[in-house]
């Protein structure tokens, strides 16, 4: 795609039906003036951010996997908006699904797509779910004077919960959000995200007003891989990927038709552009269908269908699979520059253990008390045990699995010792530090 008309820059996901979706606003010129009037200089600052292409450094060390941690917040009204870790344990799991491309699904990636797709190389962690209970009422507000997002969920002071760290950890906030109302058509809306600011493939002011809003927010119903949301009269199968969409936003990427102006009205506009080569031309968003047949833009003898497999597109959950390299080189390019503090650091601690290296995730270290830990997948079966300062046992061996939680909340401050040790190999140990 070598076109270069941008005109959409808030990753607003929104569900609508043909007669809502001939009335799509573009939300970019509204939103950054809306900003523009609530932090003056926020646009004169946005252009003095990065404005050259940023190096592909994603070729670099193509093997390096990225770690990032999450920082959940589960602001909820409604008891039924309070989901469970289970669900959220079961995004976490979608996500490096996902952006490892290990979903079962991949198989059904069309063959003529198969020399562009990619696994990302991205993992995530979850650090730490904070759940905040509220009075507030989260919608997105439309207007001829301005349009709003739902930042207040961001915001203790707003009945929301306020970001933590959000230059080290990806924050995700997960409410009820109520639809969109445009000219008397109601338009729900599935989440939303800022791209770093400074893309070249995004136009100026996408990106978060201020640094504290920066971070992904969905709505309660798409979290987790077995549900069904019911917008429409259309039962519409949520399955994780509405995360990965906003993620994608959050890591630079744009909806792969590029938001053209007419796009949004329901007619294609094949001179949008997502900045990406190797995603095919589309002239609009797929309306939550998954049809193979879909080709919005003819580019003659060299045109492709619409790729419904991408993650930003808007196809069903359970037709999306796929990201591109030429996607995947933009993430891994932002988690080595505008967003380079968010990744974990490769290994908090390399030991050698008789000329075999052992690679040991062990994050966050130092900790207030919960330690987590990666463990190669074909490490097989473990045990680990913990020791104090003194070489005293404080956790007794016990069998562990390749993401491991630990709990040393209940121990004094101090420096102790995980001692692992795999069936039939040579054991090692890591430092950790309980804050």
């Amino acid at each position: 795609m070598k076109k270069q008309l941008l005109l959409w820059a808030i990753g607003l996901y929104a569900v609508t039906d043909l007669p809502a979706q001939m009335i799509n606003p573009c939300l970019y010129d509204l939103a950054v003036y809306q900003y523009e009037q609530e932090y003056p200089g926020y646009q004169a600052a946005l252009r003095r951010a990065i404005e050259a292409h940023l190096p592909n450094v994603a070729a670099k060390d193509p093997e390096q996997v990225f770690t990032i941690p999450v920082v959940v917040h589960v602001v909820w009204r409604e008891a039924i908006e309070n989901i469970s870790q289970e669900r959220i344990d079961a995004q976490i799991r979608v996500l490096n699904q996902v952006y490892r491309r290990r979903n079962s699904d991949t198989i059904n990636t069309r063959p003529l797509f198969h020399p562009v797709v990619a696994d990302a190389g991205i993992e995530f962690v979850l650090d730490r779910v904070i759940r905040v209970q509220t009075n507030e009422i989260f919608q997105p507000t439309f207007s001829l004077s301005g349009t709003t997002l739902p930042d207040k969920v961001k915001r203790t002071a707003q009945g929301g919960s306020d970001a933590i760290d959000p230059a080290n950890y990806l924050n995700l906030w997960i409410c009820a959000i109520r639809p969109l109302n445009i000219l008397g058509q109601q338009s729900p809306i599935l989440g939303y995200a800022y791209p770093p600011p400074g893309l070249p493939n995004w136009p100026n002011g996408a990106s978060a007003p201020s640094p504290e809003l920066d971070g992904v927010v969905v709505d309660y119903r798409t979290v987790g891989d077995s549900l069904t949301y019911n917008a429409w009269g259309l039962n519409l199968p949520m399955r994780g990927r509405t995360v990965a969409h906003e993620v994608g936003h959050y890591l630079g990427l744009r909806h792969i038709s590029g938001d053209g102006l007419s796009g949004l009205l329901g007619l294609p506009d094949c001179n949008a552009d997502d900045g990406v080569d190797d995603t095919p031309n589309q002239g609009r968003q797929s309306q939550f269908v998954c049809n193979p047949q879909q080709n919005t833009c003819n580019d003659g003898p060299s045109d492709l269908p619409d790729m419904i497999e991408n993650y930003m597109d808007y196809s069903t959950e359970t037709c999306q699979n796929s990201f591109t390299a030429g996607q995947v080189a933009i993430m891994r390019t932002v988690l080595t520059s505008l967003r380079a503090n968010l990744p974990l650091m490769p290994s908090r601690v390399r030991e050698r253990a008789q000329g075999t290296l052992t690679q040991v995730w062990v994050f966050p270290n130092p900790s207030a008390g919960m330690f987590q830990w990666r463990l190669p997948h074909d490490l097989g079966t473990y045990t680990f045990s913990v020791t104090n300062a003194r070489g005293q046992l404080v956790v007794p061996p016990q069998q562990g699995q390749p993401h491991q939680l630990l709990d040393l909340s209940h121990l004094p401050s101090g420096m102790y010792f995980l001692q692992v040790r795999p069936q039939g190999q040579p054991g090692w140990m890591a430092k950790l530090i309980r804050q």
